[in-house]
């Protein structure tokens, strides 16, 4: 019997892009550079939802947008990959020598048929480039190769072998702590503490460190405040000092940047309040030259728990975009307010707003791309969607309504 390899990313969802043929667009170079997502052949169709193994139909370039792991194929194939563990394949010495910079991951497909694989990293890139190196790891030994282009968030290596692949940089005479790191803040109300009780998390950006959290928090029941969570460019082994309101308790009042295994508790300040009646303003400065890094408000609504009787509000959006998924897929026009709305509510990442934004010039496949998004968020990315709508387009949600209506 053929062993699943990857269980945790069930639902998985790959985009298929086609090279461009025109210059680029400046847009954020999160998308991968050399390629832009566009629709399949079959223009109503251009996103896959895939199982664990990965049936990819056609030649071209994919990218999952759970894990942000790319592949350019020459035909269909079936790809299966799941995230790897650098503390059980990187050994004390290597670690003196490298530094990871991505998550780890075990691939597997058939010979020959990936022309490239673009593997995602935190690093903001700057200096040396040379320092980037491609760690594959077969029958515990790693070997390393030099990727063939570098990208502000992807190195790709063409021709691989697949066994476990994952991104290192090396560090020169301990200057590990001057390498700029793209780094998130995750805020979770932990449901199950005390009063208003918040858990603060600085992690690099990868992909598999956020998952971890999820899975951890989620165990206690918490729910995710949604901000925006990127930083400025921070550094490993760098203090960094979170300050709020008077009434806040906030314990330690420093978190130090590094990468903790997904395995490992990863480090959270804790934030706590009797009640909160009015917005409390976050800061996260440098402790070394005060440095503001990171800031937000959190209202009272953003850690309300919800009564019973309002439990079912986000139904209502779920239930307006299942009703007119074929008229809004057909009908919805200008989406940029929509997306800046997911986008502040922690619901959509910059790599799905380009997905979605890339495709621009095919309006129904743009509408087919931004509903398959909200609906993969679930019930509060809906609801956004539909509030946002009414705000944006009134009369197509009344429309649509009435119409409803009067059937």
């Amino acid at each position: 019997q053929e062993k699943e390899l990857c269980p945790d990313l069930e639902g998985v969802q790959l985009f298929q892009a086609q090279r461009r043929t025109g210059p680029s667009t400046g847009r954020n170079s999160s998308v991968l550079q050399d390629v832009a997502l566009e629709a399949l052949s079959k223009p109503d169709v251009c996103v896959f939802i895939v199982p664990p193994r990965a049936r990819i139909p056609s030649a071209g370039s994919f990218r999952c947008s759970e894990t942000g792991l790319g592949f350019e194929v020459s035909a269909a194939v079936t790809v299966e990959y799941k995230y790897g563990s650098w503390a059980e394949s990187l050994s004390p010495s290597a670690r003196q020598e490298w530094m990871v910079a991505g998550p780890l991951f075990h691939i597997r497909a058939e010979p020959n048929t990936v022309r490239a694989v673009h593997l995602p990293h935190f690093v903001c890139l700057a200096g040396d480039l040379s320092s980037c190196q491609i760690a594959h790891f077969e029958a515990g030994h790693m070997t390393l190769e030099t990727p063939t282009r570098i990208h502000l968030f992807h190195v790709v290596l063409e021709n691989p072998s697949f066994s476990q692949l994952g991104v290192l940089w090396r560090k020169i005479r301990s200057t590990v702590t001057f390498i700029p790191i793209h780094s998130l803040v995750l805020i979770y109300r932990a449901l199950r503490a005390a009063d208003i009780t918040l858990h603060l998390y600085l992690i690099p950006n990868d992909h598999s460190l956020r998952k971890a959290i999820e899975e951890e928090e989620t165990k206690w029941e918490s729910k995710l405040v949604p901000k925006p969570p990127q930083t400025s460019a921070l550094y490993f082994g760098s203090q960094y000092e979170v300050s709020g309101t008077s009434e806040l308790k906030i314990t330690p009042d420093h978190l130090e940047l590094c990468y903790r295994s997904p395995a490992d508790q990863q480090s959270y300040i804790e934030l706590y309040m009797t009640d909160m009646e009015e917005e409390i303003k976050l800061h996260m400065k440098d402790r070394k030259d005060g440095k503001l890094v990171w800031k937000t408000f959190v209202r009272p609504g953003d850690v309300k728990i919800p009564a019973a009787s309002s439990q079912t509000l986000p139904a209502r959006g779920e239930s307006f975009v299942k009703k007119h998924r074929k008229q809004l897929r057909r009908r919805m026009g200008v989406i940029y307010p929509i997306l800046a709305r997911l986008r502040d509510i922690g619901a959509m990442n910059s790599d799905e707003e380009e997905e979605v934004l890339s495709m621009q010039n095919k309006q129904k496949v743009m509408n087919e791309a931004l509903l398959q998004l909200v609906e993969r968020k679930g019930a509060r990315a809906q609801e956004e969607l539909y509030q946002s709508l009414r705000e944006t387009d009134p009369y197509l949600v009344q429309d649509l309504e009435q119409s409803k209506n009067l059937r």
